[in-house]
């Protein structure tokens, strides 16, 4: 990362996260590198601004989750700035569909052509996010990728995180769920999500969601 002081420079232009580099291509038989080449955070007039570089990206699966992950990023430096949000501009070299996710594709504008999907104000970052957060929640994460941590709705209210963060704990312990248990997802988990994140549950793994019989 090129680190660059924005309080004594604060229209730099420095401020980049290069994610590709020349060790990727070691090994001609990888089958990837990184699709992301970069993030270049620019601060002017109070708003943080973040531009995407991409050599390539799925538009029907990584557009979505990119475009996500990037953004929670630049609101998280933001957070961190004291600024407000700005622009995020996404450019991409290669955008493609896989041709076997086509029907899905075809699927999904169908419903967005027909007004089918409904629309969610997902909550704003709060503005005393800092890295003690990040590292609380990545230490949860890992318990919860390992399976050696479990969380009820209970322990998740609990927890000493902002219900910002308490969200994103609920929707780990969902998926933990869905990685290494064989019953449906736990309904007391789901009903305390943001019904957008409860959306997204019961759109993304429909067979692992609970019914009248397992509530």
């Amino acid at each position: 990362m090129v680190i660059c002081d924005y309080q004594t420079e604060a229209d730099s232009k420095r401020g980049v996260l290069p994610v590709f580099a020349a060790a990727d291509l070691d090994d001609p038989a990888a089958p990837n590198v990184p699709c992301l080449l970069g993030l270049h955070l620019l601060l002017r007039e109070g708003r943080l601004h973040m531009v995407a570089y991409m050599r390539a990206n799925d538009a029907d699966r990584g557009l979505l989750a990119d475009v996500f992950s990037f953004t929670f990023i630049q609101e998280f430096a933001a957070r961190l700035l004291g600024a407000k949000l700005g622009s995020y501009t996404h450019h991409v070299g290669s955008l493609h569909v896989a041709e076997g996710d086509l029907p899905r594709v075809e699927r999904v504008l169908a419903q967005a052509a027909s007004g089918g999907q409904p629309r969610y104000a997902l909550p704003a970052m709060p503005g005393s996010t800092g890295w003690r957060d990040i590292t609380r929640l990545l230490d949860i994460e890992e318990g919860l990728r390992a399976n050696a941590a479990r969380y009820s709705a209970r322990a998740v209210a609990a927890l000493d995180l902002d219900p910002y963060w308490q969200q994103v704990v609920l929707l780990l312990e969902a998926h933990r769920q869905i990685v290494h248990t064989a019953h449906p997802v736990d309904s007391e988990i789901l009903g305390a999500l943001h019904p957008a994140y409860r959306w997204l549950m019961e759109h993304r793994w429909p067979a692992r969601m609970p019914t009248e019989a397992t509530r």
